[in-house]
C-alpha cells in the first residue's frame, strides 16, 4: 500500500511541475488595450503592434505590456527599443528599457520612441479597406 502513496505523490508532484512550467513558459496573460495596428515614421519606418508583440519593419519582434503611469499611456517592450535616423530601429537586450509613448488608449494615433533627448513620432496608418 505505501508503495501505491509514494506512486501515487509522484504523479501529482509531476502533474503540479507541469502546470507550474506551463504558467511561467507559456500562459500569455496579455490583454488588448486598443493599441493594435501599424505606426509609420519617415526616418525609421514602421512599428506594428499586435497583440502584445512589436514588428520592427516586419522584421524584428520584441515582447511588449501596455502601462499607464503620471505620464499617460505607454507600451513597455521587454527589450530596449529605440529610433535611430537612416539606420531604422535598434533592440538591445543589454540597455535600459525605456517607455514608447502613446498619445491616448484606446486606439492611439502616435507612438513616440526617444532616442536620447530626441522624439520620433509614428502616426497611426489607415487600416486597409475591408474586402
Amino acid at each position: 500500500m505505501r508503495r501505491w502513496i509514494g506512486v501515487g505523490a509522484g504523479v501529482v508532484a509531476v502533474i503540479a511541475g507541469l502546470l507550474i512550467a506551463w504558467r511561467v513558459f507559456l500562459y500569455d496573460p496579455y490583454v488588448s488595450a486598443g493599441e493594435n495596428g501599424v505606426y509609420a515614421n519617415g526616418c525609421c519606418g514602421t512599428i506594428e503592434l499586435r497583440d502584445g508583440r512589436i514588428l520592427l519593419n516586419g522584421h524584428k519582434s520584441v515582447r511588449y505590456v501596455v502601462g499607464r503611469d503620471d505620464g499617460g499611456a505607454f507600451v513597455l517592450p521587454r527589450h530596449y527599443v529605440g529610433a535611430f535616423p537612416y539606420r531604422r530601429f535598434e533592440v538591445d537586450g543589454s540597455a535600459a528599457v525605456v517607455n514608447l509613448r502613446l498619445d491616448r488608449l484606446p486606439t492611439p494615433g502616435t507612438i513616440t520612441l526617444y532616442q536620447g533627448s530626441a522624439a520620433y513620432d509614428f502616426k497611426r496608418k489607415a487600416p486597409p479597406p475591408p474586402n
